[in-house]
């Protein structure tokens, strides 16, 4: 975020778009893809099997890794979980929040939206709309998977990427974790300039608008330490979710101490103050 406040003040202020702070690169940083060459899978007796999806969306191949549900006292292999992780992560990045969910004894499916780990092509959100939809329509090919009971998660940008397939698809929950309201008050409230976000940024993610119409019950968590996204979105996000969806559960769960990065945010957090109350939290507003 301070690279995003230094580019965006030096064209406010300078007026210094040949500086190097064009549209284009803003929308860099904001997706900010990490590549992940091929052979580059985790090796882990915590999740001992894993197989690569290929899945074709818009002309590119997106990478999908799904992991059977574990076989854990409980275990649910019929529910399957995507999982959307955030900006400059992959899914061999991620490795260590799939093994904080493997113990919930669902299905994981992490995806790689275009650009990201071993998929093809360049970030944008009209194409990771498309890949979301695209992965969601092929999972229901494998065997045992039920899209009757599929649960979306994502954290941070990923977050933002569940949302937007939530709103097109219908989930038997969704999960956010440290999620913003959209690409405009991310720019506004990071550097008090009340521009528009087209001058910055491409990309909209407009969660807010989206979420009053995922009819799905809702869970955001969000650390309360949390300088790099604000807390006050997923209050926001979860007061629209009520007001939108009032026959669904909306339940906003923030976390004392929990910041934005991957070894303090809310699930470590959680797990350290009572080992295991990330998945009870989730196994009981998912109902596992």
């Amino acid at each position: 975020m301070k690279r995003l406040l230094i580019c965006f003040a030096s064209v406010a202020f300078a007026g210094a778009l040949a500086a190097g702070c064009s549209r284009q690169r803003l929308d860099g940083f904001l997706y900010d893809p990490k590549k992940e060459p091929p052979g580059a899978d985790q090796v882990d007796a915590g999740i001992p099997s894993h197989e690569h999806l290929s899945v074709a969306s818009g002309g590119e191949t997106i990478d999908v890794v799904f992991i059977p549900a574990a076989d854990v006292p409980g275990a649910r292999p019929d529910v399957t979980m995507l999982y959307f992780h955030g900006q400059s992560n992959d899914i061999a990045s991620s490795w260590p929040r799939l093994e904080l969910l493997y113990p919930l004894g669902v299905n994981l499916a992490a995806v790689d939206p275009r650009g990201y780990g071993q998929s093809t092509g360049t970030p944008s959100e009209p194409g990771i709309h498309a890949d979301v939809q695209a992965v969601w329509d092929a999972l229901p090919g494998l065997k045992g998977v039920d899209p009757a009971k599929f649960v979306i998660y994502g954290r941070s940008l990923g977050a933002a990427f569940a949302i937007d397939l939530a709103s097109v698809r219908t989930p038997s929950a969704l999960v956010t974790e440290s999620a913003f309201t959209s690409i405009a008050d991310l720019v506004r409230d990071g550097v008090y300039v009340d521009l528009p976000v087209s001058f910055v940024a491409d990309s909209r993610w407009d969660n807010l608008a989206k979420i009053p119409g995922v009819a799905a019950p809702y869970l955001a968590m969000h650390g309360l330490a949390d300088d790099y996204v604000r807390f006050q979105y997923s209050q926001e996000l979860t007061a629209a979710h009520t007001i939108g969806q009032p026959a669904q559960k909306t339940q906003l769960e923030l976390v004392p101490g929990a910041d934005h990065g991957d070894d303090h945010g809310p699930p470590p957090t959680l797990n350290a103050r009572q080992p295991g109350s990330y998945v009870a939290l989730l196994r009981t507003f998912l109902g596992l």
